[in-house]
């Protein structure tokens, strides 16, 4: 493009200002680089399984802290994870806040959510867990956990593992609940006939009474199964206690998010979910946030603060290439499929949207865990 000839002297002055406007309202690659992320955050802040939304915040939280590029934080309460408390959520984080990136918790709020963020072209990121069947119809999401499915796939090799013939599985009634149920399922299909499992569902604020565990316990079943809200599932334990039940109990990696000994103790014996963290590591930064709080918070801080530390660095570095925009960026950034190490321990983030970690199974103890099962 050849450059415009001037006619006049204030042709050429008219000229020479309005190409300096022009590019001074350009960000240079140094602004872009040191500009300063907004980040909304979606989690169960309160109501039943706010312990572990509390969580996601001071994991979230710490990592900002240290991070060397840390971004503006803006937290919105989604309650017991409920959907209409998400989306309410997300419209004022993108019309008020303006962010740039989001991170949702629950699967529910995500399922709704997702679909919009993609129309707005804004960065989605989920602190809790996913599933197979979310990923394949949202894979602009990214999360920073595990799939549901996965760790009920997993269940499947502690039945083959332990020789069990008879299961109940106790779950939510909501999307996240089916999600863990559909991988259970899947994980024991290959040993039917050998094992058989009677599934039921509950809501979150109504957990089984009596005459439904004791129809439950009809069936003598050698393992349960658990994923509900830690108040549901004490109540269920006790219940079984009281009733005499020898088999096991399972609960699902997401429950039981405290260190108190109390509650503790009334699943004491029972086996859990985890993930192989980096015990040092892991250690060390329940301290810094004990120190910052005055108290414990749950275990799975931690994935937050390995998710958030990750997202960071790399939006530093997308931030200086102007030509790809940041949800682009990011998913070629951090979807890579190389392990990583961090507090939460060995992980990699996949091409959709998953994320692969190693997991495990401990016995509960009024204190932490004991013993690899």
């Amino acid at each position: 493009m050849k450059p415009t000839r001037c006619i006049t002297f204030a042709h050429c002055a008219a000229s020479a200002l309005l190409t300096l406007t022009s590019l001074s309202a350009q960000p240079t690659e140094a602004e872009n680089t040191h500009k300063k992320l907004r980040v909304g955050i979606i989690a169960p802040l309160s109501g039943g399984v706010a312990t572990w939304g509390q969580s996601i915040q001071h994991g979230i939280e710490l990592a900002n802290a240290i991070s060397p590029t840390p971004a503006e934080l803006f937290f919105e309460d989604e309650q017991t994870c409920v959907p209409t408390k998400a989306l309410s959520a997300f419209h004022a984080l993108t019309t008020q806040r303006k962010i740039d990136i989001l991170v949702t918790s629950c699967l529910g709020g995500a399922r709704a959510i997702a679909p919009l963020a993609k129309a707005k072209g804004l960065p989605l990121f989920i602190s809790g867990r996913s599933s197979s069947e979310f990923q394949r119809a949202h894979p602009n999401a990214l999360s920073w956990l595990s799939l549901l499915d996965s760790e009920g796939k997993a269940i499947g090799d502690l039945v083959r593992t332990k020789g069990w013939s008879r299961g109940v599985a106790m779950v939510s009634s909501d999307y996240f609940g089916a999600q863990f149920l559909a991988g259970i399922r899947a994980g024991v299909r290959e040993l039917q006939p050998s094992f058989s499992l009677l599934a039921k569902e509950y809501s979150f604020e109504t957990p089984p009474i009596g005459p439904e565990v004791i129809s439950l316990l009809r069936q003598k079943p050698d393992v349960v199964f658990m994923m509900l809200s830690d108040q549901s599932a004490a109540f269920v334990a006790k219940q079984l206690r009281a009733m005499q039940f020898k088999g096991t109990i399972v609960l699902q990696s997401s429950m039981l998010q405290t260190t108190d000994q109390g509650a503790r103790a009334t699943f004491k014996g029972a086996l859990q979910q985890k993930f192989a963290l980096s015990d040092e590591q892991f250690m060390a930064l329940r301290g810094k946030i004990a120190e910052r709080l005055g108290q414990q918070i749950a275990d799975d801080f931690v994935f937050s603060y390995d998710g958030f530390a990750a997202l960071l660095k790399e939006s530093s570095l997308c931030l200086g290439t102007q030509d790809i925009p940041l949800d682009t960026c990011l998913q070629q950034r951090m979807r890579n499929e190389a392990w990583r190490t961090g507090a939460s321990g060995t992980f990699r983030y996949m091409k959709d949207g998953s994320t692969e970690r190693p997991m495990i199974f401990k016995t509960i103890t009024e204190a932490g865990f004991e013993g690899l099962r």
